[in-house]
């Protein structure tokens, strides 16, 4: 297991703190949140550890699979077939024998998917049903698992001694796997770091053959994986489909998500609102824009960004042809995809860099800027790839991800669309990040210089 420590030392707190009775563990699907369960469970005492995946099933299934895990202790134990509720079973095993257990029940949302009592059934058995055992719950639904910890109306809150939420690999995690530079790019790039996809690439020879065999395959392993993953969280993605693929041929307005998804430009919103709250996709706000509501969408889970650029739109193709497709979808707009992939990880270091001396001062907010400029006489609406800022101090930076070196073009440009950012007096600075460095004449200039990441 990479990059888990912290991670494992929190659960072996929780377990060692006769204080502790329940602890959260929620992420994104695939991210390693049962790997990590599992891997702790082998490294102690088994046999005092029970696991249980829920299914989806109704109440009284998953109540019958939780007791079938739990006979392996109680195979001999008739009372077991009366016990007719979750309740039954803890409050029992908290008094049938001097014990603790450790009880991991996985997917916990689901089992409260259809089943409005039984989060309030659980909060009753932290509180009285426990004993001295240890009660871990799983989830994926990354709503309901926050709501859960942090909504103070819902049953569980304030019930979790311990909560650990399972991030995506870093980028710099992701390099120390894939040593080479652009390796590691197109990596986070496709999987966002996503554990279990990041472990299908290191099967492979060369990145390039891992992206061919796992999507560009009609038996791809990734080839319907968000199809899939969307299948498992909703009733019908039909319209949702539609939405990502709007956002995935660039759409970035809501009326126009809208437009080309064929829905009310007022409906739109609750399809955008759920697939938010799935972490699928984010509002990028333009925090230093004079508009009250500057905001765009963006599929911000990489795995669904490149799926619904590239492959969703060319399932007929792949299936008909198969890995010969990519040579004609994998066009130009891949090195836009990568470049874009390339700002947010330059963006997502921007802390890292202000802690290592690189940035002159710590951010408060990062983000990216997009507004109108003045040239030649005529407006035209720009990006900048960079903002960060705190009150006195702001960055304003590009990121190329590109085989030619910055030079003093790209340095001119950049610095003649500043006027244009409303900075609020603080003082600027100019940041270049590159992939293939700058040129001398650039290296002597005032600017904070990323070579790579």
């Amino acid at each position: 297991m990479f990059f888990r420590e912290k991670e494992l030392r929190i659960l072996e707190d929780f377990q060692n703190n006769d204080l502790h009775k329940a602890c959260a563990i929620y992420g994104r699907r695939r991210v390693g949140k049962t790997e990590l369960i599992l891997a702790y469970i082998r490294e102690h005492d088994p046999e005092s550890c029970y696991y249980y995946q829920c299914t989806g099933y109704d109440y009284a299934t998953c109540l019958s699979d939780f007791k079938s895990v739990l006979r392996r202790d109680f195979s001999d134990d008739t009372i077991f077939d009366s016990l007719a509720s979750f309740r039954d079973v803890f409050s029992y095993l908290s008094k049938v024998r001097n014990k603790s257990y450790f009880i991991v029940i996985d997917e916990f949302p689901f089992l409260c998917r259809k089943n409005d009592d039984a989060a309030v059934e659980f909060q009753w058995i932290i509180d009285h049903a426990l004993g001295s055992s240890k009660l871990v719950l799983l989830g994926s639904n990354l709503s309901f698992m926050k709501s859960q910890i942090n909504d103070t109306e819902a049953p569980l809150y304030g019930r979790f001694d311990d909560m650990i939420e399972v991030m995506p690999f870093t980028f710099q995690e992701i390099k120390e796997l894939f040593p080479v530079f652009e390796d590691a790019v197109d990596v986070y790039a496709v999987t966002g770091g996503i554990a279990q996809y990041v472990m299908m690439f290191r099967e492979y020879n060369s990145v390039r053959e891992a992206v061919l065999s796992l999507f560009f395959d009609k038996n791809g392993r990734l080839f319907q994986e968000t199809r899939n993953l969307l299948m498992q969280e909703l009733r019908d993605v039909t319209t949702y489909i539609s939405v990502l693929r709007a956002l995935g041929s660039g759409e970035k307005d809501s009326g126009q998500i809208a437009a080309k998804a064929g829905i009310d430009a007022r409906g739109v919103f609750a399809y955008l609102n759920k697939l938010i709250d799935m972490g699928i996709v984010s509002i990028v706000g333009n925090p230093l824009s004079a508009k009250k509501h500057d905001k765009r969408y963006r599929i911000s889970d990489s795995l669904f960004r490149f799926s619904f650029t590239f492959i969703e739109p060319n399932v007929s193709m792949i299936s008909a042809i198969g890995q010969e497709s990519a040579r004609f979808i994998l066009d130009d707009r891949y090195h836009e995809f990568l470049g874009a992939a390339y700002e947010d990880i330059i963006r997502s270091s921007c802390y890292g860099y202000a802690a290592a001396g690189i940035l002159p001062f710590m951010p408060v907010t990062v983000g990216k800027w997009w507004g109108n400029v003045r040239s030649n006489d005529e407006w035209r609406e720009t990006e900048v790839d960079l903002i960060a800022y705190d009150a006195h101090n702001i960055v304003i930076g590009e990121c190329k991800y590109k085989n030619k070196m910055i030079g003093l073009k790209e340095l001119e440009e950049l610095k003649a669309k500043v006027p244009f950012i409303a900075t609020g007096g603080r003082k600027a600075y100019i940041l270049l990040a590159s992939r293939a460095g700058f040129t001398d004449a650039v290296r002597k200039q005032d600017a904070i210089l990323i070579e790579k990441a």
